[in-house]
């Protein structure tokens, strides 16, 4: 069967072949209703664009890449499926990384990445992010790159995050709204910089509660289940125990609850159980798991799109945080008289 060609899309359309060009690479003072025109005739047709010959006549490879760790495969698959989107619309591939080095060796093993792939750009998430030995070394090499949830913004760097500490003060207030005095947080991985700032939005809330003062138990987790688990083991064991337990990712927050029920404690008559993320797992567990909805897919997608932009050449204004939105399940409710 003969592939589909630019030619084929542009008879589809009704205008030229520059103009289905122009559509494919986003550049600038394309019509909406061109673009509207070409999109359509490219989706009936089914065509992908022939990237080996974009390639020859750009000079570039037309591939990006996404350098990630698994500590919650929930959060990355999210993240990835937003990414994968942007690329289909810019006609872009996605090459996976997946690295666990720590210090000088991740700085090295990223770097042979980037040379052996050719890339275009590169997207980072935590806790890559803020390490700045690799954005040094990245800097220097030039390389078009960004960021997902860093722990703080940098003025000359693409960069999407959501409102991790306004987030963790609304669950915080929730909480507070259900009668609890003593919560405790689980934090997630210390170089996940971002997910601190939960911790931070907590204490907010506490420090602004006007009723009968109130008790914060900080419990270090590595954002894993396993490390949520072993979290709220030491937490349901002292006396008094917190009657509710904020998790700074769902991951963790689903091994509180395996704790509990192991305990023989009812959930959340006995304990009320938050997490952060609003992945697949929130809504799969019993009880479901109230929780904070951060929209990890559009996060990918926004960040994927800016950073073919910038390969692009066109200018690219700071992104705005993407809002959170709290999602209240069965696994809070009042505090235990």
């Amino acid at each position: 069967m003969r592939r589909v060609n630019i030619s084929d899309v542009a008879r589809r359309a009704g205008v030229s072949r520059k103009s289905v060009s122009r559509v494919i690479n986003r550049e600038a003072y394309v019509s909406d209703a061109l673009r509207r025109k070409v999109e359509k005739a490219i989706e009936q047709l089914n065509y992908a664009p022939d990237r080996q010959a974009r390639s020859l006549r750009t000079g570039k490879s037309f591939h990006i890449a996404f350098v990630y760790e698994t500590p919650s495969s929930y959060y990355v698959i999210s993240l990835v499926e937003g990414i994968r989107a942007a690329c289909r619309e810019r006609g872009y591939e996605l090459v996976l990384h997946e690295t666990t080095e720590k210090g000088s060796r991740l700085v090295l093993s990223v770097l042979e990445f980037i040379e052996r792939e050719r890339l275009d750009g590169l997207l980072m998430m935590p806790p890559f992010t803020d390490n700045e030995h690799l954005l040094a070394a990245l800097d220097d090499g030039g390389l078009v790159y960004g960021r997902i949830a860093p722990g703080a913004a940098r003025s000359d760097t693409i960069d999407v995050f959501t409102t991790d500490r306004q987030a963790g003060a609304e669950m915080a207030e929730h909480l507070l709204s259900l009668g609890h005095r003593h919560i405790a947080f689980i934090s997630g991985d210390p170089d996940h910089l971002a997910m601190m700032r939960r911790l931070d939005g907590v204490r907010d809330a506490l420090q602004q509660w006007q009723g009968a003062p109130c008790e914060l138990t900080v419990k270090q987790g590595f954002s894993t289940f396993d490390s949520g688990l072993r979290a709220a083991r030491e937490l349901l064991s002292r006396d008094p125990r917190p009657t509710a337990i904020f998790a700074a990712n769902d991951d963790m927050a689903a091994g509180v609850i395996y704790e509990a029920q192991e305990r023989g404690l009812r959930i959340p008559d006995d304990l009320s159980i938050a997490g952060f993320d609003d992945t697949l797992l929130a809504s799969r567990i019993w009880p479901g798991l109230t929780t904070v909805r951060q929209p990890t897919r559009e996060m990918g997608r926004a960040a994927a799109l800016l950073l073919l932009d910038r390969v692009a050449g066109r200018p690219v204004e700071p992104a705005p945080p993407i809002p959170t939105e709290l999602v209240v399940r069965r696994s809070t409710g009042p505090a235990p008289r």
